[in-house]
């Protein structure tokens, strides 16, 4: 009987997995699954509010991906994972029979969600940037108000998302004519509380003040009301719009699972296993990965190198090779990126250091080139 590979997730972690997989080997039978018909490329979210690129641009049919790669593609929810037996229970989408798949391996790509940390009207009155529709939902919000009176505009969180938010409103703003005061709020006490170095915040900081951002540092939401924002030193400012960008959390069916976890994330051993079960990953936004004393990052970086390493062990353990560990690179404690500040500039941080030379070009060309493995 062909072995079978059930992927859980088709974002960049899952998308790897498969893609490394069939690279290897044909020898395999691949299932990808994922509630969406398609891949999107997250990291250029914040420029479709701007209008520099289209949802078309940044997105690809998973269906035509899967049959390029020789793999099956099925559009549904998971119901349920029965480990001991290996099957998985899928509902079709829309809601249709269910239908119950075997694995010999399975791979959990599940993502994470936008998180707005049970803030009373946070979720309510907020929009977001975290999935394709929830993006073009706000670019719609934009194009709806108007900018006479110079509204105010909130971003909630300083992080890479926000940062990059708050450089493509100016953009949009810049483009249109049009007003609006923009506020970059952050509860930690600088932008980028994150990264061990303050210098790319400070840069960052500087940048986008000049460019009429104000920053609020040192302020945390303590709720949101129709039209009225409220930070817990007591502070009330009216608003026109309020974008959501800051922390994640599990997904539902993350946090569903009945395996072991850390703080809601998947626990992984150093191959990308779920703790105690050899035909079982995790990989991505999903999987909490620590070794000597480094931690996985969330990012897309990290996401790829570990579907890479986890189809690989999959192999390996076919064969009956000995796994390979795997080695963060991206890590909580010495992270990097290529953050867009918006007019066509970029910052590179990486090992320590930073540059701006070329930094938004060299972003566009890993878009462009990550997307041409769909087309």
């Amino acid at each position: 009987m062909t072995v079978r590979v059930v992927v859980l997730g088709c974002g960049f972690g899952g998308v790897e997995v498969a893609r490394t997989l069939r690279k290897e080997t044909n020898e395999l039978e691949l299932v990808m699954v994922d509630r969406s018909t398609r891949f999107d490329y997250q990291p250029a979210y914040p420029e479709l509010l701007s209008g520099k690129v289209t949802p078309e641009e940044i997105s690809a049919d998973l269906s035509t991906f899967a049959a390029k790669i020789g793999a099956s593609f099925l559009h549904a929810e998971v119901q349920e994972i029965k480990f001991p037996a290996q099957t998985v229970t899928l509902g079709s989408i829309p809601a249709g029979k269910a239908q119950e798949v075997r694995y010999d391996f399975l791979v959990l790509a599940l993502g994470a969600e936008q998180t707005f940390f049970g803030i009373p009207g946070a979720e309510e009155f907020s929009y977001t940037v975290d999935t394709m529709a929830a993006a073009t939902e706000t670019k719609s919000a934009l194009d709806q108000r108007e900018y006479t009176n110079a509204p105010n505009i909130f971003v909630i969180g300083g992080g890479l998302s926000g940062i990059e938010v708050a450089g493509e409103l100016v953009d949009y703003l810049k483009a249109r004519d049009a007003h609006a005061h923009i506020f970059l709020v952050e509860m930690m006490p600088r932008l980028l509380p994150g990264f061990p170095r303050e210098t790319v915040s400070n840069y960052v900081s500087t940048f986008l003040r000049a460019r009429g951002v104000e920053i609020m540092t040192n302020t945390a939401v303590q709720e949101v009301e129709k039209r009225e924002i409220t930070f817990r030193d007591g502070r009330k400012l009216p608003y026109e719009l309020i974008i959501w960008t800051a922390g994640i959390k599990p997904s539902c069916l993350c946090e569903q699972l009945d395996l072991p976890k850390q703080k809601g994330w998947l626990n992984v051993d150093r191959y990308l296993r779920i703790a105690g079960m050899e035909r079982v990953f995790a990989v991505g936004d999903a999987a909490c990965f620590e070794a000597h004393g480094l931690r996985s990052g969330q990012n897309v970086e990290e996401a790829e190198a570990q579907g890479t390493r986890a189809a690989r062990n999959i192999l390996r353990t076919l064969r009956g090779a000995r796994l390979r560990a795997y080695k963060p690179k991206n890590t909580i404690q010495n992270p990097r990126a290529i953050i867009s500040l918006g007019d066509g500039k970029a910052v590179v941080y990486s090992n320590r250091f930073m540059f701006t030379t070329l930094g938004y070009r060299i972003k566009k060309f890993i878009e462009r080139h990550y997307m041409m493995r769909f087309r």
